[in-house]
């Protein structure tokens, strides 16, 4: 859904695991018919329900009505079909411009598109000050230890002429030599 940090969460549970008991159990998840009996025990429900951990917060979860509107209206099929696309571009521009010396990056991403999803990650052996470096210039990426730096062309509202932005910024961090104003301090998250 692209919701980000505190947006709520969703997860498929296939009919083969109803009636498994969930690693991590919350009171929403208890059995509906036994869930205010506020017994000390949980009763987890019989279906998909069981994974549920709590109350959904009405804050987080308003917005993706919209989100799924505009999902539903696109067409799953067309997203994933851009989505396939626009990583596709995203790892053809980072091989023809920025693999070799003095950039050195590389494709961490399979590049079978039935393999690939949504982000493509990105090795590299500065690949922590460099994700530093994208933020400080307005790129949002994720670093992944030891050396990946994951981009995620969101096919609803990232055009390709994004994409193609992100690489010349990719490119600039080393010309500029942002990527030395950095620390290799790992001690935040992204």
């Amino acid at each position: 859904m692209n919701g980000g940090p505190g947006s709520t969460a969703s997860l498929y549970v296939n009919r083969k695991h109803f009636g498994t008991r969930p690693g991590m159990a919350g009171w929403f998840g208890n059995d509906r018919s036994t869930m205010f009996e506020m017994m000390t025990e949980f009763d987890p429900a019989s279906t998909a329900s069981a994974y549920q951990i709590g109350t959904t917060t009405m804050l987080s979860t308003a917005p993706i009505e919209g989100s799924l509107y505009m999902m539903r209206e696109a067409g799953i099929e067309n997203i994933r079909g851009k989505s396939l696309k626009i990583t596709g571009y995203l790892m053809y521009l980072i091989d023809e411009m920025l693999s070799k010396e003095p950039y050195n990056y590389g494709i961490a991403t399979p590049r079978e598109p039935e393999r690939r999803g949504g982000h493509v990650g990105i090795y590299h052996e500065d690949a922590w000050k460099i994700n530093q470096a994208l933020v400080a210039r307005g790129v949002i990426p994720d670093f992944r230890p030891p050396n990946i730096i994951r981009l995620a062309p969101i096919p609803l509202y990232i055009s390709y002429h994004d994409v193609w932005k992100v690489a010349q910024v990719l490119k600039a961090v080393i010309d500029d030599g942002d990527v030395e104003k950095f620390s290799d301090d790992k001690s935040t998250v992204t």
